[in-house]
Parts: C-alpha cells; sequence; structure tokens
C-alpha cells in the first residue's frame, strides 16, 4: 500500500469514527424505551380535547361533570367511546419502537407542527395544556404515524385520522334519543299503549297489541340513531313545519316528545329536551311512520 492510500484509509477511519459519534446518542433514543405512551398523561387530568385537520376545520370537546359534551352544539353529549378510545392510543397505549425521527420524516408522513394530518391538544384544569399529537399519513389499513409535539420520534400505530375528526358534528353521540325502556307511547289520535306491571302491553281501547307490532316498535325506539345536527337553513325551516308524526313518550324519569319531520325529501327529528333537530336516516323514520296503528290497538 502506497503512502497516499494509507491517508486515505486513515482519513475513511476517521469519518466512520465521527459519524458514529454523531448518530450514536440519537440512535440509542431511537430504541431506548418502547413501552411509553405517546403522551405521559392521565387520561383522568384531561378537561378539553381541541382538534383541528389540515383543512382548517376545528372541534372542541369538553368534559362536564363526568361527561363529554360539545359546547359549539349547546353542550350535546359526545360520543363518550369514541373520546375514551382516542384517550387510550394516546396515553395508555405503547407502541413499539419509533420508525423515525428526522426533520425530513416529520413532513414526509404529515407530522410536524406546520404539516399534518390532524392536531389533537390535550387540556387540563385552568386550561393548562398537557400535550399534543399530531397524526399524519396511513401507512396501512387502520394505521397511522403520530408524533408527540415534545418528541422527536415518530411511531406507526393503530388507529386512523377518522376517528380523531376535527368536526363537532362526527364527535356527536347519535344514541342520544334512544328510548330503551318506555312505560308509555302515544302517537295523537292513532295510538295508546301502556305498560303494566307485570310488563306486559296494553292499548288505550283495552286491547292487547299485536305482539310484532309492538316489538318492532319497542325496538326502533331502542335502537333510533340520529345522523347529525340539521344545518342552520334546515333548523329555520324546520321551526317553521308541522311533523309528519310524533310520539309522546313517558319513562321512568321523564315525559319525552319525539317529533319526526320531513323536509325536501330529507328526515329529521326533534326532541323537545334539546333546542336542535337531528338528521334521521330515512330507515328510521319509515319503520316508525308505517307502523300498523290498528294491530298497535290489538285490533283483528
Amino acid at each position: 500500500m502506497n503512502r497516499g492510500n494509507g491517508v486515505l484509509l486513515l482519513v475513511l477511519v476517521i469519518q466512520l469514527f465521527l459519524t458514529a459519534v454523531v448518530y450514536w446518542p440519537q440512535q440509542m433514543r431511537v430504541v431506548a424505551d418502547p413501552a411509553v405512551p405517546l403522551l405521559a398523561i392521565d387520561p383522568a387530568d384531561v378537561s378539553a380535547i381541541q382538534l383541528a385537520d389540515d383543512q382548517g376545520n376545528e372541534a372542541l370537546l369538553q368534559r362536564v361533570e363526568g361527561r363529554w359534551r360539545l359546547p359549539a352544539q349547546q353542550d350535546l353529549p359526545a360520543d363518550s367511546a369514541l373520546v375514551e378510545r382516542l384517550l387510550q392510543v394516546v396515553a395508555v397505549e405503547w407502541h413499539g419502537y419509533p420508525i423515525a425521527t428526522s426533520v425530513a420524516a416529520r413532513q414526509r408522513f404529515e407530522v410536524a407542527s406546520y404539516r399534518f394530518q390532524r392536531s389533537v391538544t390535550f387540556i387540563g384544569d385552568d386550561d393548562a395544556q398537557l400535550g399534543t399529537v399530531f397524526l399524519g399519513t396511513a401507512p396501512a389499513f387502520r394505521r397511522i404515524h403520530a408524533r408527540s409535539a415534545a418528541d422527536d420520534a415518530i411511531y406507526s400505530i393503530a388507529f386512523s385520522s377518522f376517528d380523531a375528526p376535527a368536526a363537532d358534528n362526527a364527535w356527536l353521540d347519535r344514541r342520544l334519543l334512544q328510548v330503551p325502556e318506555p312505560q308509555k307511547i302515544r302517537s295523537g289520535d292513532d295510538f295508546a299503549l301502556t305498560r303494566l306491571d307485570n310488563g306486559d302491553w296494553r292499548a288505550g281501547n283495552g286491547g292487547t297489541p299485536e305482539p310484532r307490532e309492538l316489538d318492532a316498535l319497542l325496538v326502533s325506539l331502542a335502537n333510533l340513531q340520529v345522523d347529525g345536527v340539521a344545518t342552520e337553513d334546515q333548523q329555520r325551516s324546520l321551526a317553521q313545519s308541522a311533523p309528519a308524526f310524533s310520539l309522546d313518550i313517558e319513562t321512568a324519569g321523564e315525559a319525552r316528545q319525539l317529533a319526526f319531520y320531513l323536509l325536501e325529501e330529507e328526515h329529521f327529528v326533534h326532541d323537545r329536551r334539546y333546542d336542535l333537530f337531528f338528521t334521521l336516516s330515512a330507515y328510521d323514520f319509515d319503520r316508525l311512520q308505517t307502523l300498523d296503528s290498528g294491530r298497535l290497538n290489538g285490533l283483528p
């Protein structure tokens, strides 16, 4: 080996050594502790969650007396299962080893503070920010890239941006109008039903409701789901409209009225416990509207 080659070899060895010294701490950080959630917070300490997307849409969830609410929609109840799933993924579950830590990777996977698909900020008492998580691209079905704003580590987690929508309407508890155990049900002059102490039902005319028709009514009420909240224009139009039909219902704890509307071939429902009108599927609307009142009254 001539002197020139020896010098080049020495330079190469020095470069490799310097590279190892510079990058060794970062590599150690990547593999340091895989059993750590995205945010080191207690879900019980979270009192509000702010969500935003790359289109400028936003949503806000607040915990009020132990229940999650939508302040932008008159404190309607949010779907607690969706909220708890989000908290579980961010603050409880660990997601294995990070897949990257570089600035370039943040941009590529869209988990940078200036480039993201979802930004989710968790807030505690006195509006204290507990942490922010960025959700980005999807490497596979039901998986998404995620990064805490306080860390460089980027993870591939079992979650989806659809599970963290930046729209209040998407967080609405779609079961909020369900009636699982009615005691009395009346639909104008069509039928009036009362549950007896032994669990049987009796019609207002003294007849016994036909079992299949009664079961269709009870199942429909117990599984009633809204699709969302009507738009502002629809709210105004519906407030001036008469319902297609309505149901007056008594439960063990309260009296309720569900009024059902048809507006420009769309279906809506209003519960007098709330000021807002809700959108409803044609299926839920039709299966209540088409009930046979004669059979419910026990007529042949």
